[in-house]
Order: structure tokens, then C-alpha cells, then sequence
């Protein structure tokens, strides 16, 4: 009776993860429908020919960036440390190093940092 419910439990859990892994291939897939479409609006690109500056834009694509790479430092550290503080052994804390591995892997992949 407890391997049944056990392989019940497993089954269960595998279905969980198999739905939540398509959700998340649809969602990326809408997103990375919507960020190319959006690229190819011609009102949007007749605006910018009007305005074009190369040092507006380059000013523009700086600023964004730093605050890319700052943001996401304001949210990986604080949730470190909120991790170092639950664990009970020094071994499952979370070092600098790990940290910044954290950081900057957040920065080059994913859905999101493609959409902004």
C-alpha cells in the first residue's frame, strides 16, 4: 500500500513538472513571437529615422544596460543573503563568487533579458 501511494505521489509530481515545463515553453515562445513582431513595425522605425542621433543612442543603450546589470544585483543579493540566513550549515551558504555566477548568468540568458 505505501509503494502504491508512493508511485502515485511521483506520478503526480512528474505530470506537475511536464505541465509547468510546456507552460513555460509557450509563454517564451509568445514573447519571442511578440519582441520579433514588435521589431518589425514600420511606424516604429520611421520615428527613429526621424530622430536618429548616434550619441542619443548610444547614451540611451549605456543607461539601459547599467541599469540591467544593476537591477538584477539588487535582486540577487538581497535573495542570497535571505538563503545564507535560512541555511543551517556553512556549506549550503551562497559565496560572493556564487553570487556573481548567479548574477551574471541571469544577465545572458533567458526570455526576459532578450524582451528588455
Amino acid at each position: 500500500m505505501h509503494s502504491l501511494v508512493m508511485l502515485m505521489l511521483m506520478y503526480y509530481w512528474m505530470d506537475h513538472m511536464h505541465a509547468f515545463a510546456t507552460l513555460s515553453f509557450i509563454s517564451k515562445t509568445f514573447l519571442f513571437l511578440y519582441v520579433g513582431m514588435d521589431a518589425l513595425d514600420i511606424e516604429k522605425w520611421k520615428i527613429v529615422g526621424q530622430t536618429y542621433s548616434p550619441v542619443k543612442s548610444i547614451a540611451l543603450s549605456s543607461t539601459i544596460l547599467a541599469l540591467v546589470l544593476v537591477s538584477r544585483a539588487t535582486f540577487v543579493s538581497p535573495l542570497s543573503f535571505l538563503s545564507n540566513l535560512t541555511k543551517k550549515t556553512p556549506n549550503g551558504n551562497i559565496s560572493f563568487r556564487q553570487q556573481v555566477i548567479v548574477w551574471w548568468a541571469g544577465l545572458m540568458r533567458g526570455v526576459v533579458s532578450i524582451a528588455l
